[in-house]
C-alpha cells in the first residue's frame, strides 16, 4: 500500500534532515521517500501506514518532532479544525486565529495546560495533538472560542468538565 502526502517545501526540507523521526517511522515498517513537496509512504501494514501518515501530517501542521512522534502511540490522536468552517473571509480568519492564540500566546498556552493537548495555529487550521481522552475537551473549547464565547466562559467549561470527569472516576 502507498500514500502520498503534500507538504510545504520548508517542512519537507526539515523532515529530510530529521533522521530521528525518519528512523522512528521506518521502525514501524513504513518506507519514507521525500520529494520537494511530496512525501511517499509505503508499507504492507495498513495500520502502520495510517500512523506514519498522521505523524507526517502533524509535522506539516507545525508540530515539533517530539510532539508529532507521539502519534505512534495508541492513545494519542490528531484533530484539525478548519477556520474555513467558521468564515470565508481572510480577515476574519486572522481575527479567529488571534482569539485562539490570545495576547502574547497566553490563551493558547492556558488551553494547552488545561486540556493536556498540544495546539498549533498554522495556516487556516487549528490543530490539536494529545491523548485521545483529552481531544474532545480541547475541540469543544476551541470551537467555543471560534464561535465567539468569552475566554472566561471557555475556561469555566473546561473546569466543570474536569470536575465531572474526576467525580465520575472516583465513584
Amino acid at each position: 500500500m502507498e500514500e502520498q502526502i503534500t507538504i510545504t517545501a520548508s517542512r519537507a526540507k526539515e523532515l529530510s534532515r530529521n533522521r530521528k523521526m525518519l528512523d522512528k517511522i521506518s521502525g514501524t515498517g513504513v518506507t519514507v521517500d521525500i520529494g520537494d513537496n511530496q512525501v511517499s509512504l509505503s508499507s504492507d501494514d495498513a495500520f502502520s501506514l495510517v500512523l506514519a501518515k498522521s505523524v507526517i501530517t502533524a509535522f506539516n501542521r507545525g508540530f515539533e518532532y517530539a510532539q508529532a512522534i507521539l502519534l505512534l502511540k495508541d492513545d494519542y490522536d490528531l484533530s484539525v479544525i478548519s477556520l474555513r468552517d467558521y468564515t470565508s473571509s481572510k480577515k476574519r480568519q486572522e481575527q479567529l486565529k488571534g482569539r485562539v492564540i490570545g495576547s502574547r500566546g497566553m490563551i493558547k498556552e492556558k488551553l494547552m495546560r488545561e486540556t493536556g493537548c498540544y495546539i498549533k495555529v498554522y495556516g487556516k487550521n487549528v490543530s490539536i495533538l494529545g491523548p485521545v481522552d483529552n481531544i474532545p475537551l480541547a475541540e469543544a473549547a476551541i470551537e467555543m472560542i471560534l464561535n465567539g464565547a468569552k475566554h472566561d466562559n471557555v475556561f469555566s467549561m473546561i473546569n466543570k468538565k474536569k470536575v465531572e470527569v474526576y467525580r465520575n472516576g472516583n465513584r
